[in-house]
């Protein structure tokens, strides 16, 4: 088992450990692998699991990651929800990444926004831009809201 072998019994368990090997390419989607995932090619899509998934130094994911503990030491692009992340000294995250935890070692880069993510998966702070924007687009749906029931009533004053 050597290199393969995993601290985590739980990979075995569910079926194994999938490996994209260095020189893969895959465009598409992997929902639900039994067991973890272990990129050291490139992946261009969506990643949906409720085990973990670790990048190799050669390893590259562009598009939309949802996992438990997401250990990065090659690129990962795009949106990303997990429990923990881990970004290596070798590692380079860009993008939005909701998490529980983030851990950064010295080298790692992150390049991006981060939110937190709370027990029942849902997400405790926002940004004052979001918050901004969430104002704006509240009002002009009230407004709407309010010209319609004007145009209602005049259209129930002709009848």
């Amino acid at each position: 088992m050597g290199i393969f072998k995993s601290k985590n019994s739980q990979s075995s368990a569910n079926g194994g450990k999938t490996i994209i090997a260095a020189g893969c390419q895959i465009n598409g989607e992997i929902i639900n692998p039994e067991g973890s995932l272990h990129i050291d090619g490139t992946l261009d899509g969506i990643i949906e699991t409720d085990n973990d998934i670790s990048i190799g130094t050669l390893g590259r994911i562009k598009g939309i990651v949802k996992a438990k503990i997401i250990i990065v030491s090659g690129t990962l692009e795009g949106k990303i929800s997990c429990e923990k992340i881990e970004i290596l000294a070798t590692g380079k995250c860009l993008g939005e990444v909701i998490c529980g935890e983030m851990l950064i070692e010295a080298g790692g880069k992150f390049i991006g926004e981060s939110r937190e993510l709370t027990e029942g998966g849902m997400i405790v702070s926002f940004s004052e831009i979001e918050k901004k924007e969430l104002s704006a687009n509240i009002e002009p749906k009230t407004e709407v809201l309010e010209n319609k029931q004007e145009e209602k009533s005049k259209d129930d004053k002709k009848i």
